[in-house]
């Protein structure tokens, strides 16, 4: 167990949290709950509340827009795509392609400094036009490939938030 609570790379499980074959949901109970720095925790909006409730349900939870038809992250009153307010709530696939990345190699701030280096990548949900940003925590720097597939998976910071990581199919 690393310093900050938090099992290295080579102890975790390659399939993350257990999938009820019933919801499909990841079951984020079983997740250990790392001590997470308070100035980590995010405030929650009133429009992204819909998407924390699902990270601790373990949906990953998306906006979709009635007039044209795309999706979206982060949470809005309206569509980046065409403007319109015509937007509701769907549970995605969790399943996308990185479309880019980087490499963390230094960082001074605690829990970070302790995981260094680290894989921050973009990612293309397979819901089109949902990029998101996340950490790869189980792929090296050496492993990091534009194209590869990841699923999302979550990993709890506090009763109202669950951070979404994702990790290679």
């Amino acid at each position: 167990m690393g310093e900050a609570g938090i099992p290295p790379s080579s102890e975790r499980g390659p399939s993350g949290p257990a999938r009820s074959a019933e919801s499909g949901k990841c079951d984020v109970s079983d997740v250990q709950q790392a001590e997470v720095p308070k100035y980590l925790i995010p405030r929650i909006t009133p429009e992204a509340e819909e998407f924390f409730a699902g990270t601790t349900r373990g949906e990953l939870r998306i906006q979709h827009c009635r007039a044209c038809g795309m999706h979206h992250h982060y949470p809005r009153v309206c569509c980046p795509h065409c403007g319109a307010d015509a937007l509701e709530w769907i549970t995605a696939s969790g399943l996308g392609t990185v479309y880019s990345f980087t490499v963390i190699r230094q960082n001074g701030l605690p829990p970070f400094n302790e995981q260094v280096p680290f894989v921050v990548a973009l990612v293309d949900l397979d819901e089109p036009g949902t990029r998101m940003i996340a950490q790869l925590p189980g792929v090296s720097p050496e492993e990091a490939r534009i194209g590869a597939r990841v699923r999302a998976e979550f990993r709890r910071a506090n009763d109202r938030v669950s951070f979404v990581d994702f990790v290679p199919l």
